[in-house]
């Protein structure tokens, strides 16, 4: 009893100092701000209670989040795996940024809960984040678009600043500044480098411990991707803004995919998006996505008991040419409501989970005591999108929601949960093939 009531006070008397909502969603809009939600989480197979608090502190340009994660056993014990080391200190900083993008200059330094490049042609929605808390990488990304002629924008990142392992640039130009041509001027090219220094290092987080010791890693297995693309205005007013988009992709030992071509109309309020996407043999979409941490390298045993590796790079490269659409469409209705929703058809001879859909709304209602709700949910290369059916292979979903707690909205009761569904063949059973997280707390703005 005693032990429960010391967890207790350990969660809740930091409350009083106030309280920030909890990942992902961060970037507090007050000069400082603190958070803290108790609940439970699966770390390596093994149930813990987390205690978990955010302290965020805004100045000007700059802002910081320090991340400091309590787990305890079913015995109340802390877990010392996670506070013993002096290296454990830089994974206690959940961000530290400046400015936002598309300013001359900016950086943030942390986690990536999603990060996608350009198009999401070779990089979309991947996060540095899969294993965490367990796994904390600590990425950076440092960028800008500076106020020069030809109007250059850039952006260098990496997931993991220690090991500098999954890396990445990419940048844009106008090439011809204050042209008498109209469409000269709206036209503007880029390139992108992207490239995973040896996938065959994460497998000690996507690999059974027992496994992992009967493994040859062997010696590294680098894979680079480069891409090319151009994107045209062809009509801009003040009520909607029209053009097209083409882009070029190449996995070295690989192959080369194609989005040839590609439109999209801006209407202020809502942006879609619609692609033709030609895949060549040994070329995967996405490469790098929101699954790449743990796709990266697979270990597996042969029916005699023979482990073997299989990185993302050899797992292509029997994949035959497929080809297909690809639409988003993201909107905003009165500031408050931002949602997101896309979806990919691809066919081949030979592919039978083609099929891809990504949903996200946000909601700041702000309406009687009800402040935020949040939703999202993907399913990535499935055979059907079968929209009735959530607890399929390679999904995921999480759901949050915020409630105020008085009426100068300064003290609010925070929700969250969250699902991921195994990669396996056959149905998933949703008990016993799903992991699962959830959380509550409170929040104090200042």
């Amino acid at each position: 009893m005693i032990k429960k009531l010391w967890l207790v006070l350990l969660v809740f008397i930091p409350l009083f100092l106030g309280a920030q909502e909890m990942p992902f969603a961060l970037k507090t809009r007050t000069r400082y701000s603190a958070s803290g939600m108790i609940g439970k989480v699966a770390v390596d197979s093994t149930d813990f209670y987390r205690a978990r608090f955010i302290q965020e502190y805004k100045y000007r340009k700059f802002g910081i989040g320090l991340d400091l994660d309590f787990l305890f056993d079913k015995d109340y014990h802390i877990r010392k795996a996670d506070w013993d080391r002096l290296n454990d200190i830089p994974g206690k900083i959940y961000y530290f940024r400046y400015a936002e993008m598309n300013e001359p200059f900016y950086f943030h330094f942390g986690g990536f809960p999603h990060y996608t490049i350009g198009n999401g042609f070779v990089m979309r929605d991947y996060t540095n984040m899969y294993y965490y808390p367990d796994v904390r990488n600590l990425g950076l990304t440092i960028g800008g678009s500076p106020k020069w002629p030809l109007k250059p924008s850039f952006q260098l990142f990496s997931s993991n600043v220690e090991k500098n392992q999954i890396i990445s640039f990419a940048a844009r130009v106008h090439p011809i500044p204050d042209s008498t041509f109209r469409f000269v001027d709206i036209f503007d090219v880029g390139i992108g480098v992207y490239g995973d220094r040896d996938q065959k290092a994460g497998l000690k987080q996507s690999t059974d411990p027992e496994l992992y010791q009967n493994l040859t890693i062997g010696k590294k297995a680098p894979v680079a991707v480069y891409s090319m693309d151009y994107r045209l205005q062809f009509v801009n007013n003040p009520k909607a803004v029209f053009g097209t988009y083409a882009e070029m992709a190449h996995i070295t030992g690989g192959g080369t995919g194609f989005i040839l071509p590609g439109v999209y109309g801006d209407f202020k309020f809502v942006v879609v998006n619609l692609e033709y996407r030609m895949n060549g043999k040994q070329f995967y979409p996405g490469f790098f996505d929101s699954n790449y941490e743990r796709d990266r390298a697979v270990a597996d045993t042969l029916a005699d008991g023979t482990p073997f590796i299989t990185t993302k790079e050899s797992s292509i490269q029997n994949m035959d040419a497929t080809y297909g659409i690809l639409c988003n469409i993201s909107g905003v209705i009165g500031k408050k409501i931002r949602t997101n929703i896309g979806w990919q058809n691809l066919y081949g001879d030979t592919l039978k989970n083609g099929k891809s859909l990504w949903f996200s709304v946000n909601v700041n209602t702000q309406y009687g005591r009800l402040e935020k709700i949040n939703f999202s949910y993907s399913k990535s290369n499935v055979a059907k999108l079968a929209l009735g059916k959530v607890a399929v292979p390679n999904a995921q979903m999480s759901a949050s929601i915020m409630l105020s707690l008085n009426e100068k909205r300064k003290i609010f009761l925070i929700g969250q949960y969250s699902e991921k569904y195994k990669d396996k063949e056959g149905d998933i059973k949703w008990w016993k093939d799903t992991k699962r997280s959830a959380a509550v707390g409170v929040k104090v703005s200042f």
